[in-house]
Order: structure tokens, then C-alpha cells, then sequence
């Protein structure tokens, strides 16, 4: 794909992108469960596209957090985009926009939080996952071995079981030194988490938030980001939702009932999926 025409599409995307406080009005199926909120004063400049909402910190120099609808109906045939990196230009000006080069013998990975792969409808979607607004540093055994095979199960809810998703994810910064950062600009999370809750995909794709119940499943994560973890399970590393909020200081699913919250927030997901048989339509035989 030419330059000309990747210049073109990120001036649409943040022609279109929402850059100041998301109304209550707007509709993003990605933020179908609300925004997250912080119980502090922290960076927190929103971008709203078609296939993600993000909060983005400049102190980190990365996202607070990612979140986004995952079906079947958003994998496709567009392909990988085969190009670097891409720095975004919706930011501010002032606001140091992360490069491809700055990420170059750091040894850490350009770590996707919307992956590539989930994104393959359109050309235009699948480039999207490739702004560097999107990435935080991963260590190389953390994103193409646990986390990866986490994001191959919920691909499979989606495409075997026949689920459709909200998820949030972003780091864990605990430790704020500089030695924590890569070109003393971009933060490396101490841990990647990733929260996950599961509908079914006859479910209509609007309301979603009046479909959750205290029977709803939620997967939620916390994964250290450190090297020799690359063979390990991803349910090793299952925790709660409330967990997570202690540690990120971050209120999710902030549109769902506080007495569902505080239900769904506590159970810890056990995966049941695993031997389920696929469901196939057979026909009958006349």
C-alpha cells in the first residue's frame, strides 16, 4: 500500500476520531459498557474510532487503556498490514507521538493491545491496529507466547462458540523509574492485563450494556511482562476484575448496574470451554 494512501487514511481516522471528552450521547459499540474512570487526576486524552476507543498518557507515552468489541463479524480476508509502525497523528502536537525507530534493538516487542489479526475486515480496520497508540512494550516470550494463546481463545469464542466480546486492556506501571523506560520516553509495563466479558452473538450489537446480568461470564488477567513465560497457560494467570481495578486504580464497566458490578467484578472465570464440542447444523435428510 503506497504512503500517499496509509497519509490518507489516518487523516480520516482522525478526521472522525472524538479527541476531547466522549459524550454521553455518542454510540461506540467498542465502549458498549462505558469509559473506565480513574479515582485520580491522570493523562487522559480519548480517542473514539470505529474499531477501538482508547485513553491515551503522555507521561507513559502510551495507552492507559484500549477497549473493543470482538465477533466473528470483524475477522476477514484484508490481510496483515506489511509496513512499520505507524506514529499517530491525532495526538497533539506537544504530545510526543511514539515512532517505529523508537522501539528498534530495545528488546522489547511492539506489543499490539488490539490485535492485528481481530481487526482483518477492511484494510483500513487492520492498519488502525498498527498506530503506535495501540502498542505498549511487551517482552517477546509475553506477546507471541501466553498472551498470544490468550488471544487465540477468545478468537475461538468467537468463531467456535459463537460469542461476541467486550474487552479492555492496557499495563500495569508499579515501578516509575527511569530505567523502566525505553529511550527514557515510553514506559514499560511492569505487567499486561486484559479484562473480558462474554455475550452471546445473538445478542442485538446495540444495548449490550441491558444484556448483562449477574449470571454474565468475565475473564480477567494479569500477566507479568518478564521473559521464560512464553510456554505457560494463560489461566495461570486468571484474576478478577476487582483485582485489576485495585491495582490500576481504573472503575470498568462503569454503565453496567453497581449491584451486577459488584457480582461479576468478584467471580473468577473458570474455563469451561475447553471440551465443549463445537455445535454443528446438520441437515436432515429428506
Amino acid at each position: 500500500m503506497s504512503r500517499l494512501k496509509i497519509l490518507l487514511i489516518l487523516f480520516f481516522v482522525c478526521f472522525t476520531a472524538q479527541t476531547s471528552v466522549l459524550q454521553a450521547n455518542i454510540k461506540n459499540i467498542n465502549i458498549a459498557l462505558g469509559i473506565p474512570i480513574h479515582k485520580k487526576e491522570i493523562d487522559n486524552y480519548l480517542i473514539d474510532r470505529p474499531q477501538y476507543v482508547l485513553s491515551y498518557n503522555n507521561k507513559l507515552c502510551a495507552a492507559n487503556w484500549v477497549s473493543w468489541h470482538l465477533s466473528e463479524d470483524w475477522f476477514g480476508k484484508s490481510g496483515r498490514y506489511s509496513g512499520a509502525f505507524i506514529s499517530d497523528t491525532c495526538l497533539p502536537e506537544n504530545f510526543y507521538r511514539v515512532k517505529h525507530s523508537d522501539y528498534t534493538n530495545s528488546g522489547y516487542d511492539r506489543g499490539h493491545l488490539v490485535r492485528s489479526e481481530e481487526r482483518t475486515k477492511t484494510k483500513d480496520d487492520n492498519i488502525s491496529t498498527f498506530l503506535l497508540t495501540n502498542v505498549i512494550p511487551q517482552t517477546a516470550d509475553l506477546n507471541r507466547g501466553v498472551w498470544l494463546k490468550f488471544e487465540n481463545f477468545c478468537k475461538e469464542l468467537c468463531i467456535k462458540h459463537n460469542k461476541q466480546l467486550i474487552i479492555t486492556a492496557g499495563g500495569l506501571y508499579t515501578n516509575n523509574s527511569t530505567n523502566k523506560t525505553i529511550k527514557d520516553k515510553i514506559f514499560i509495563p511492569d505487567s499486561c492485563w486484559k479484562i473480558v466479558l462474554i455475550l452471546d452473538k445473538l445478542v442485538a450489537p446495540h444495548n449490550l450494556v441491558e444484556y448483562v446480568t449477574s449470571e454474565t461470564e468475565v475473564i480477567a488477567v494479569m500477566m507479568p511482562n518478564v521473559l521464560n513465560i512464553r510456554n505457560e497457560d494463560w489461566e495461570k494467570y486468571l484474576t478478577t476484575v476487582r483485582k485489576i481495578e485495585i491495582s490500576t486504580g481504573f472503575d470498568f464497566f462503569t454503565d453496567v448496574p453497581k449491584e451486577i458490578q459488584d457480582i461479576i467484578e468478584n467471580n473468577q472465570f473458570e474455563n469451561t470451554y475447553k471440551n465443549k464440542t463445537i455445535r454443528k447444523v446438520i441437515k436432515k435428510k429428506k
